[in-house]
Order: C-alpha cells, then sequence, then structure tokens
C-alpha cells in the first residue's frame, strides 16, 4: 500500500501541474502572434514613411541631415558605442536567454576591438541579471512587461532615452542586439546599428510619375518622417526579439507539455498494476486465512 500511496501522490502533484503548463503555452502562443502581428504593422508603415522620404530627401541639405543623426558618408566605427541587448522579462523560455546572453558577451568583446570605449545597455531583467553576474553593470536598463508585449509607448520613450543619449554626446552610435527570429529555432543573436542611421539604409531616389505633390514644408516633413522611420525599425527589432522569445517559450512549455502526458501515463499504468497486485496479495492473505481456519476446525470432527 506504501508504493500505491507514493504513486498516487506523485500523480496528483503532477496533474495539478499540467493545467499550468498548458496555460504557459496558450500564453506563449497568443503573444507570439501578437508580435509577428506587430512586426508586420511596423514593416509597412516603414514602407509608407520610406515613400515620403524617397520624395523629400533632395531638397534636404548635408548639415540637415547630420543634425537629423543620419550619416551622409561612410564612417570609421564609432569611439563610443552604446549596446542594447534585448532578451526577455522571465524565464521559461528554454535557451532563449542563455543564447542572447553569450551571443550578446562576443559581440560586446568584438565591438571593444573596434570601439574606444563600449557601454552596455539592457532591455529585460533576464538580461541585466545575466551581466550582472558575469560583472558587467549596465550603463542604463528597462523592463519589459512580464506577460504581453512590449506596448509603442514603452519602446517610444526607450528610443527618446536613446536619442537623449546620442544627443548629449554620452555616445557615438546605438546598436541593437536581438535574436532575430526563426519559427523552429532560437538565432544566435546579431547587432544591428539603429542610430546614426546610415545613408544606405534609406530608400535611394525612385523615379515616379506623376511626380509627388508635397504641400508641406519639405524639411519638416522629412525631420518627422525620419523620426518615426527610426522608431518604426526600433519596434519592428524589438517586436522581432518578442516573437523569438515567445516562440521560444512556445516550443519549451509543448515540450513540457508532451513530456507530462508521458509521465502520467507511465504512472497511471504503474498505479493500476501496483493496485492489482495490491489486491491480488489481499485475496491470497483471504485465502491462506480461510485455510487456517477450517483446517483445525475439520481435525476436531474427526477426532469425536
Amino acid at each position: 500500500m506504501e508504493d500505491i500511496e507514493r504513486i498516487s501522490e506523485r500523480l496528483d502533484n503532477i496533474q495539478s501541474v499540467e493545467p499550468i503548463i498548458t496555460s504557459l503555452r496558450t500564453i506563449a502562443a497568443g503573444g507570439w502572434r501578437q508580435a509577428l502581428r506587430r512586426r508586420e504593422g511596423s514593416e509597412g508603415y516603414s514602407r509608407y514613411l520610406g515613400e515620403v522620404m524617397t520624395a523629400t530627401l533632395p531638397h534636404i541639405s548635408r548639415r540637415e541631415l547630420e543634425k537629423l543623426h543620419l550619416d551622409t558618408e561612410t564612417t570609421s566605427p564609432p569611439r563610443r558605442a552604446l549596446m542594447l541587448v534585448i532578451a526577455s522579462q522571465r524565464g521559461l523560455a528554454g535557451a532563449y536567454n542563455e543564447l542572447v546572453f553569450r551571443g550578446g558577451e562576443q559581440i560586446l568583446d568584438r565591438q571593444r576591438m573596434q570601439s574606444e570605449e563600449v557601454l552596455l545597455a539592457t532591455l529585460g531583467a533576464r538580461a541585466t541579471s545575466a551581466f550582472r553576474r558575469a560583472g558587467l553593470e549596465p550603463y542604463i536598463s528597462w523592463d519589459l512587461p512580464v506577460t504581453r508585449v512590449a506596448p509603442l509607448e514603452l519602446v517610444r520613450g526607450l528610443g527618446q532615452e536613446m536619442r537623449s543619449i546620442l544627443a548629449e554626446d554620452r555616445a557615438d552610435a546605438i546598436y541593437l542586439v536581438y535574436s532575430p527570429y526563426r519559427a523552429a529555432v532560437t538565432e544566435s543573436p546579431i547587432a544591428e546599428r539603429w542610430l546614426p542611421v546610415d545613408r544606405s539604409m534609406l530608400p535611394g531616389e525612385a523615379a515616379s510619375w506623376p511626380e509627388p505633390f508635397v504641400e508641406t514644408e519639405p524639411r519638416r516633413l522629412f525631420r518627422r518622417a525620419i523620426e518615426e522611420w527610426a522608431l518604426s525599425r526600433l519596434y519592428r527589432i524589438v517586436m522581432e526579439a518578442a516573437a523569438s522569445e515567445q516562440a521560444a517559450r512556445y516550443r519549451a512549455m509543448d515540450a513540457a507539455s508532451s513530456n507530462l502526458e508521458r509521465i502520467i501515463g507511465e504512472l497511471t499504468l504503474e498505479y493500476h498494476t501496483a493496485r492489482q497486485h495490491a489486491i491480488t496479495m489481499e485475496m491470497l492473505d483471504l485465502a491462506a486465512g480461510a485455510g487456517s481456519l477450517s483446517g483445525p476446525q475439520g481435525s476436531a470432527t474427526e477426532m469425536m
């Protein structure tokens, strides 16, 4: 009976965990789809802004482009680089956070060979804690929502703070380190420069007919378009990192759910086997007890 009680207790514990794992898998699937939709939306918005910049770029002087953090020609590596490493706010995402941390360390080491100073920034509590354990204190850090993907307001505030770092000459360039999205696997992180904007990243001057008609002042329109375009790029990268994180979490929870189903099946079979064995032993004990009672009574009758 002791084995039956132990198996039953373990089975109850695992069955109580199963709904939690299933819920986490469902939440990850929802966040995964939401991040992909927002990434696609930001890409469409960026294309629209690209058309606006294409129409207004010929009216903008080189000096004005420099004020907007736009490189007009190929430049050397920055003297001071700010590297923003994007991870997750919580765990249960398989090897996602560890992969981002290890890959981020390698990217930081490579950047230190090119720049005089490298400043570390983190987005997500897991990245902050991982680098602190490694002895690297982030220059600045931000948290992400725990149960949902980052809203546009959070990313906009993040962008404004990083723009101020660039404007105050605390850094010459800002790079985003993130794991690009793949549905089946978690990719190693890559680094992508956010600001200053490389001229080669802007849309070229494409011939169009009829010629676009610009009603407002072109310089003001271009300034607003490039600011929104940079924000859209930042939001797209944050959403891509979120999609990569949620996909990794979904795969981890799906594997955990499959393992729980297998363990529950094995424990159920083990419980029934142990129960049948206990019933068999009880019947054998009853039969043996009945035989011991009938044996002496029969002997007494023969003696009379």
